[in-house]
């Protein structure tokens, strides 16, 4: 299992949000590939990015920060956030992006997702990202109809990378992870899962590390790194152990 320290940029900053509310926005500094540095010198095989701007505009506003920091670090890069068409996808992969994350047209538009992921396989993730065990979209902002199982029926047999599971309403709060639905979604598919949103503390990283199945992957955690919660270094210890 891998951590992932992420990095959330808007305007060329790296921030955090509550819920994923941008009124409820914490800017934690504005060079994000120095932090990224920082994460790699630490021992992060990966770094988890967001452009939050892109994720709420739907065209990817970020692009030259997430390229910079591609040049600057050695670890592997994931990257998403208003990722919705083929060029840009095309684009950061052939920046030596290691894998690009497909959130809201993972629901919008199924078959260009597919088609996607047969194209250039082991390289694509999907975000499902859920409140109230429902699928948002469009950077959180819209909920959608369709529950959490549902959706993983739409790309069980696909050549998906993994799976990001979010549970937006334990995002950027560090109360915890939502351990049940997580060992629900682990018990429906067999596709690897990325467990993202409410890690607080040491105590979460290792009850994540208890939950024994071989498809969860990894663990993604931002605010908790920056409000010194925990080290990367001891996130590292923990899961890749």
């Amino acid at each position: 299992m891998h951590f992932y320290p992420a990095i959330d940029i808007k305007n060329g900053q790296f921030i955090r949000l509550k819920k994923g509310q941008l009124d409820k926005l914490t800017i934690y500094g504005d060079d994000p590939v120095t932090q990224a540095k920082k994460f790699c010198e630490a021992g992060a095989k990966w770094i988890h990015i967001v452009d939050i701007d892109g994720a709420f505009k739907g065209i990817s506003k970020n692009m030259d920060v997430i390229l910079r920091i591609r040049k600057n670090v050695k670890s592997k890069i994931q990257v998403g956030g208003g990722i919705r068409q083929l060029k840009t996808i095309q684009k950061l992969l052939d920046h030596n992006i290691d894998r690009i994350v497909l959130g809201t047209v993972a629901l919008t538009d199924p078959p260009f997702v597919k088609k996607v992921c047969e194209k250039f396989p082991g390289k694509i993730a999907i975000g499902l990202d859920t409140k109230n065990e429902f699928v948002a979209t469009d950077g959180w902002a819209k909920e959608s109809k369709i529950n959490f199982e549902n959706f993983l029926k739409l790309y069980e047999n696909t050549k998906v990378s993994s799976i990001i599971f979010t549970d937006i309403e334990k995002d950027g709060l560090m109360e915890g992870a939502n351990f049940a639905q997580l060992k629900k979604l682990l018990s429906l598919t067999k596709l690897n899962i990325i467990a993202s949103g409410g890690v607080a503390n040491l105590k979460d990283l290792k009850k994540l590390k208890g939950i024994k199945n071989k498809n969860l992957i990894g663990v993604i955690s931002g605010k908790a790194i920056y409000e010194k919660k925990f080290s990367v270094k001891e996130a590292i210890k923990i899961l890749e152990a």
